[in-house]
């Protein structure tokens, strides 16, 4: 018998200044708080389409990058969006370390970004378009 599980929750990365990081989190890529942060809070909490990313406030925060078998660094976590091209744009133009953006054939665009902690992340922008 199965454990059942039908969706992800949470997801919780650590961070070394948590207030940086809620304001970049919340600012740059415009997520909102899953219920009130107080700055004397050790986490904060944002929603991202019902999923919980926690903020945590770590003494050590680890390096989470990661290469494939090909040796392509990979995102710990990716979020969608509903313009990636402007979602590229916007990052660009507030100096925030991204990629180039890519596609693949069936897969759609994407792109990845640094947060304040050195944590690769990724965009997409959803399946493509049948036409």
């Amino acid at each position: 018998m199965s454990a059942g599980v039908k969706n992800f929750a949470v997801i919780q990365l650590p961070v070394s200044h948590l207030e940086r990081s809620v304001r970049w989190y919340r600012d740059v890529l415009g997520l909102p708080f899953s219920f009130e942060y107080q700055p004397e809070h050790t986490e904060a909490w944002m929603n991202v389409g019902g999923v919980g990313l926690g903020l945590i406030q770590s003494p050590q925060v680890p390096n989470l990058d990661f290469l494939d078998a090909k040796g392509v660094p990979q995102t710990i976590f990716q979020l969608q969006v509903e313009d990636i091209h402007r979602a590229y744009d916007a990052l660009k133009s507030q100096g925030v370390e991204v990629s180039d953006m890519r596609f693949l054939p069936g897969g759609g665009h994407s792109f990845t970004f640094r947060d304040p902690d050195g944590h690769l992340g990724g965009l997409w922008g959803g399946w493509p378009k049948q036409e």
